[in-house]
């Protein structure tokens, strides 16, 4: 049973209070106070900026000292460790299938497995084989998290003082999904965070009165009316700052709000809400204490959908300043679609962050390179020369050159050692002494769109399981990302055993889709909140998949180990295959 978890929206007397005292403020003292607010973390992050050796060797330091007398410190002998090298020497790199055994024991409750802390929750991402990952969260772990995020912070007032204007438009993950049989919560890490974007920053100080949609919107079951009551409430709202981890998100508000247009229209002019939303009478009376008529919205929604064929957020907010999210990794793909809904508004990226932490802090808008994080996790970085070295070399922050690119490690304070990310970032610069990085790509074998991580594993498992259920048997497949059109989505490049007809092979499309959905979580939760599209199926010439094979073997690699790649990130790949006709499951 889902729970709600996190702070509720502040009071109508602070929102008074906030709208009264904070939103004349000149933007040069918007700045200012801000400086002043995390003036003690900022401080911190450039001396460590200055002595990134040092400061990462503390870090690591601190981490082995608080877990030296768990089962994982004993077996690892943490209390022996003098140096990095050392750590290096006695801890090996591991990705979660590693680390399972000992993380399973955390979440059947035993205490003193990696953490001497309590794991107080588990955050829950897609796992590689199809099962769910549980990254364990400590009270200290939280803290490191949230060190970088409140410079960060910082640096999106300085970029952004605009902000105080308006409201904070952003669409949060706010329950606990279940519980352990231990007892102990799981969820998205932005529960355990206090909830995503800027509220781990120090929301509740800087940024409280900048939300104005009920915390209860947020925990409709429906999507449909999720979204409606939440851009029904927002077009009422004078809208500052939009901010989604994902830029794909940002570009669903839109989308819906244009496709909603028709319907909200009336509404804002009427101070009206529909009644057929099945939700709570307590949250309609909520919602309904929001609303009053607003003709000069109504006419906003008009004049943008008349003048541009859609309605964007740029006419209906007129003080909008600027847009938070990713915009490394496959990012540029949703990015190059934002001139048609918000102009030339300036974007800020959240920094290079994931469930198992947050790696680095982006200083000012348009740059998707972060400096490192140094205060809060020990971070490692494997040259990617050296992923397939027995023995590969690990190096430490202020070894890092400029343009080369690696495979990131994390220690820290929730019990993790060494865990390999699976991330490729390259290092584009330096703050003070210290690299700033950029997220390019996951790694071998898993490709993510909008934040799905699939694995090679999970799409052999689910057209395996998709023949079956289709009836349609595959001489050979291999998919990859398909970055074309509005809605990004998998095409799956297949060989039929023989000839099948069009409604067979669109019948294998949407058996794909479903069985991606059982196997990885975060694909279902992208598909369902319609951030990926159903899965396009193309047709390659026959014979195609031996003839690469054959490709394989003539340029030198053995026969017996040639593997031809079931999922790629690289499109090309597949292009050479000989796409004959490409076919959509939800036509005819």
């Amino acid at each position: 049973m889902s729970e709600p978890q996190g702070a509720h929206p502040p009071s109508r007397t602070a929102t008074l209070l906030w709208r009264l005292l904070v939103r004349p403020l000149p933007k040069a003292l918007v700045r200012a106070g801000a400086r002043l607010l995390f003036s003690k973390s900022f401080r911190a992050f450039e001396r460590a900026a200055a002595d990134p050796g040092a400061t990462q060797r503390e870090r690591l330091f601190d981490i082995l000292q608080r877990n030296r007398d768990t089962a994982f410190g004993r077996a690892h002998g943490f209390s022996d460790i003098a140096s990095v090298k050392d750590f290096q020497r006695r801890v090996p790199i591991r990705g979660y299938d590693e680390l399972e055994p000992w993380i399973q024991r955390a979440v059947r409750g035993e205490a003193y497995v990696l953490t001497t802390e309590p794991v107080i929750f588990f955050g829950r991402t897609s796992g590689t084989t199809g099962a769910a990952k549980y990254i364990p969260v400590t009270a200290s772990y939280v803290e490191e998290f949230r060190r970088g995020r409140r410079v960060w912070a910082r640096q999106v007032a300085q970029a952004f003082p605009g902000l105080v204007r308006g409201s904070l438009l952003t669409v949060h993950s706010p329950r606990i999904e279940g519980r352990t049989d231990s007892g102990i919560p799981y969820g998205s890490i932005t529960v355990a965070m206090g909830d995503s974007d800027v509220a781990a920053t120090g929301r509740r100080k800087l940024f409280s009165g900048l939300e104005s949609i009920p915390r209860e919107v947020f925990f409709v079951e429906d999507f449909e009316a999720r979204y409606y009551l939440l851009l029904r409430l927002a077009v009422g709202v004078p809208v500052s700052l939009m901010a989604a981890v994902n830029p794909s998100t940002l570009l669903l508000l839109c989308r819906k709000l244009t496709e909603l247009a028709p319907a909200l229209i009336p509404e804002c002019r009427d101070g009206t809400l529909r009644t057929d939303l099945g939700i709570s009478s307590d949250l309609v009376r909520s919602v309904r204490s929001c609303l009053r008529p607003r003709p000069e919205v109504a006419e906003r929604l008009e004049r943008s959908l008349s003048t541009h064929g859609r309605v964007r957020p740029v006419d209906v907010w007129p003080e909008l300043c600027g847009l938070l999210c990713w915009t490394g990794g496959a990012a540029p793909f949703f990015l190059r679609q934002f001139p048609d809904w918000f102009e030339a508004l300036p974007v800020m990226d959240y920094g290079y962050a994931a469930t198992e932490g947050n790696f680095s802090v982006v200083m000012e808008p348009g740059t998707g390179g972060g400096v490192i994080s140094l205060l809060g996790h020990f971070l490692e970085f494997v040259p990617e020369s050296e992923r397939e070295s027995r023995d590969p070399i690990a190096l430490t922050a202020q070894e890092l050159e400029p343009g080369k690119r690696y495979f990131v490690l994390v220690t820290a304070g929730n019990g993790l050692c060494r865990y390999d990310m699976n991330d490729v970032v390259e290092v584009s610069g330096r703050y003070r002494s210290t690299p700033v990085i950029r997220f390019c790509h996951k790694g071998q074998n898993v490709t993510s769109i909008t934040g799905e991580k699939l694995s090679e594993s999970q799409m052999i498992e689910a057209v395996t399981r998709a023949q079956a259920d289709s009836g349609v048997s595959l001489l050979g497949f291999s998919a990859t990302v398909h970055l074309e059109g509005e809605m990004p989505r998998y095409l799956i490049a297949v060989e039929p055993s023989r000839p099948q007809p069009d409604a067979a092979l669109r019948a294998l499309a949407r058996a794909c889709d479903r069985r991606l959905m059982d196997a990885n979580i975060e694909y279902r939760a992208k598909r369902e909140s319609a951030r990926l599209g159903l899965p396009l199926l193309a047709l390659v010439r026959p014979g195609a998949f031996d003839e690469l094979r054959r490709e394989r073997v003539a340029a030198g690699a053995p026969d017996a180990h040639v593997k031809l790649p079931h999922l790629t990130p690289d499109p090309a790949l597949i292009q050479r295959l000989g796409l004959e006709r490409v076919l959509e499951g939800d036509a005819g």
